[in-house]
C-alpha cells in the first residue's frame, strides 16, 4: 500500500495489507505509545492549573516505572495545544557525589541543547542558561516558562538554591518560570530534610504539595486506558489513517466488533493474581508493566486474529507474565 486512500475508513483487506507493511514501525512495537492514562489527566489538570495562577512550581512523586516519562511526554504535547505561545523546556536532573553551581548550568545548558556547555566559570555557565530561557520566553511573547525535570529526585539543595535565584532573575524581566518536578519517593525525604534545615524558601517554591502520580489502581483505571487502544482520536497509525491500535494488530477481530477495552476485567484478573500475593489488594501496577502485557497479547494473538475472536484468561496470565511484572516483584523492588 503505497499511499492510504482518501476521505475513507480502510478496507479489511487494506488493513492486512498496511499490518503487513508498516508491523515492525509501529510505535507499540517500538514501545512508544503513550495512553492518556487516568494518572496522566489528572497531573496534566495540575499542571495547567499552576500555568494558569503563575505557581512557582509543583512536583509530582511517584515509583519507578509508572510512567513519569511517558507522562512528561503526553502533557508536554498537550500544554503545546492549550498554551501554545508559553516555551516548554525540560532537563534530567542528575546525581553529582558533590553538587556546584557549576555540574548544575552544565548538565542545563547540555540538555537545553547549548553549543558549549562545558566552556567558562559557573556564572558564566548560569548567564547562558539564564540568556536561553529568556530569549525563548520573548521569542514566544511569553511572560511564562515551563521547565520540565525528571529524575528530581537526583537534585540537592543546593540545586534547588540556585534554581530558586535563576527564577528570581527571570522574574525581575517579569518571566515566570513554572517548574514541574518529576522524581521517585526520596523526593519526600529531600522535603523533609529541607523542613529540618527550615528551607521553607525552597518547600513553598518546589515542593509546597507533592502529588502522588499513581499507576493502574483499578479495573475501572485500566478500562479507560484500554479504551485508548481503541480510539483513533487519541492514537491512529500511520497518521490521518483512522487506525486505531486495536484495528492495526487484530483487523479481523475489530471488524467483527472485538474491542481491546473489553479485556479489561481478564487483564486486571491476571496482574491481580501475581500481585496480590506480594503487596496486597490495595496496590498500583506501573503502566510498564500494563503497556508490555497489553503488547504482548497483541502480538501473539495476531495469528488467531478472526472474525468473532474471543481470549482466555489463561492468555492474559501469560502476557503479564512476559511483560517481566512478576520477576519483578520476586525482587520486591518495582511493580505493582
Amino acid at each position: 500500500m503505497t499511499s492510504l486512500p482518501a476521505n475513507r475508513l480502510l478496507t479489511l483487506p487494506e488493513l492486512l495489507q498496511l499490518r503487513d507493511e508498516k508491523l515492525h514501525t509501529h510505535p507499540l512495537i517500538k514501545d512508544q505509545v503513550i495512553a492518556p492514562t487516568p494518572a496522566i489527566k489528572e497531573a496534566f489538570d495540575i499542571v495547567e492549573d499552576a500555568l494558569l495562577h503563575y505557581e512557582s512550581g509543583v512536583c509530582f512523586v511517584a515509583e519507578s516505572r509508572f510512567g513519569k516519562t511517558f507522562a512528561i511526554n503526553l502533557i508536554d504535547a498537550t500544554v503545546t495545544q492549550h498554551f501554545a505561545n508559553i516555551p516548554r523546556l525540560r532537563v534530567n536532573a542528575k546525581e553529582h557525589d558533590h553538587p556546584t553551581e557549576r555540574s548544575l548550568f552544565t548538565d542545563l545548558l547540555l540538555d537545553l541543547g547549548h553549543g558549549s556547555p562545558n566552556t567558562g566559570t559557573a556564572i558564566a555557565r548560569r548567564i547562558r542558561v539564564f540568556s536561553l530561557m529568556l530569549a525563548a520566553a520573548q521569542t514566544s511573547s511569553s511572560d511564562r516558562i515551563l521547565l520540565f525535570v525528571d529524575e528530581a529526585q537526583n537534585w540537592k539543595t543546593a540545586d534547588l538554591t540556585h534554581m530558586r535565584d535563576l527564577s528570581n532573575d527571570l522574574t525581575r524581566h517579569g518571566i515566570s518560570l513554572v517548574v514541574v518536578l518529576f522524581g521517585h519517593h526520596q523526593l519526600n525525604t529531600l522535603r523533609a530534610d529541607l523542613r529540618t534545615a527550615r528551607r521553607t524558601d525552597l518547600i513553598g517554591r518546589f515542593l509546597l504539595s507533592p502529588y502522588a502520580f499513581h499507576g493502574i489502581r483499578s479495573e475501572q483505571d485500566l478500562l479507560a486506558t484500554l479504551q485508548c487502544y481503541d480510539d483513533p482520536d487519541i492514537f491512529e497509525f500511520p497518521s490521518r489513517s483512522r487506525v486505531c491500535i486495536s484495528s492495526f494488530f487484530l483487523p479481523r477481530a475489530y471488524d467483527s466488533g472485538w474491542r481491546i477495552h473489553r479485556e479489561a476485567r481478564a487483564c486486571w484478573d491476571a496482574f491481580r493474581s501475581f500481585g496480590i500475593h506480594h503487596t496486597g489488594p490495595d496496590a498500583e501496577i506501573g503502566m510498564k508493566w500494563v503497556g508490555g502485557a497489553i503488547r504482548d497479547f497483541l502480538c501473539t494473538h495476531m495469528d488467531e486474529d478472526c472474525s468473532g475472536f474471543e481470549s482466555s484468561r489463561d492468555a492474559w496470565l501469560h502476557a503479564v507474565q512476559r511483560s517481566g511484572f512478576e520477576a519483578t516483584l520476586s525482587q520486591d523492588t518495582l511493580g505493582l
